[in-house]
This record gives C-alpha cells, structure tokens and sequence, in this order.
C-alpha cells in the first residue's frame, strides 16, 4: 500500500471520530450531559448491564479510574446515579442508575439508536461486517506495544 493510502486512512479514522462528535455533542448538550468525560457512554452502560463496579464501569467504558470518579461524582450530585458499598468488598462501589438516571439513560440510548441508524444508512450487512473485523484488527494493531 502506498503511503498516501495509509495516510488517508489515517485521516478518515480521525474525520469518523470528529464527525461523531460534532452530531452528539449538540445533543447530549441538550439533555445536560458533557460528552468528554464520558457522561453519556457511562449512562448506557448502566441501562444495557445493570449495576456494576466503579472499576467494571470503568474499564467497559474505556475511561480511566480518575476520570470515572470525577464523571460519577458529577452524576451522582445530578441525581441520576447512586454509589453504594459493595457488600462482597467494603473498598468498591456499585454504581446504579436512579430512576431519573434511567430515563436519561432512556434518551441516550435513543440518540446512540439514531447515530447508529445513520452510520447503517445505505450499507449492507456483509459490508458492515467486514468493516467491524478491518476495525476490530486496527484496534488490536493500535493496542500492540
């Protein structure tokens, strides 16, 4: 592949990851919520997986603890999550979603729904499918130390 090929590629990761910014965060905004601390990835995951540990939050959303706690805390002081001490290990949290949480995560779910419907617009499964393993080997390669 030439150069310029892996430059454009490059390139088009970067253009995906600055335009799916620029469509949510007007709309995250909208509902209150900061999408670079990860506000609205936190909320999803706790509707799709339920209650879960700060440190399981944390890594399924890929933030690191420091940002998760600060994130949380945030949440938790907007009434839509709650910590609690973990009965298995009285160092961890379980982090669950209030009933205001829950259907803010509602809507996130929903704008996630649509940004996915748009991202699907006109591509075959088999196109898309293809596309996630090209994708899935790019992570692993970007992982490699």
């Amino acid at each position: 592949m030439k150069t310029m090929e892996k430059y454009q590629v490059r390139k088009i990761l970067h253009s995906l990851d600055l335009e799916r910014k620029r469509i949510l965060k007007p709309l995250f905004w909208e509902l209150g919520l900061t999408v670079g601390e990860g506000q609205p990835r936190i909320l999803n995951t706790l509707i799709e997986q339920g209650t879960m540990t700060q440190r399981e939050l944390a890594e399924n959303c890929m933030l690191d603890v420091t940002t998760m706690s600060r994130t949380l805390d945030k949440l938790e002081h907007a009434g839509l999550l709650e910590r609690k001490v973990n009965p298995k290990c009285r160092r961890s949290y379980l982090i669950s979603l209030t009933s205001a949480g829950e259907k803010k995560a509602a809507q996130v779910r929903s704008i996630f729904e649509q940004l996915d419907q748009k991202i699907w617009n006109g591509i075959e499964n088999e196109e898309m499918e293809q596309m996630y393993l090209t994708l899935e080997k790019i992570h692993r390669n970007l992982q490699e130390d």
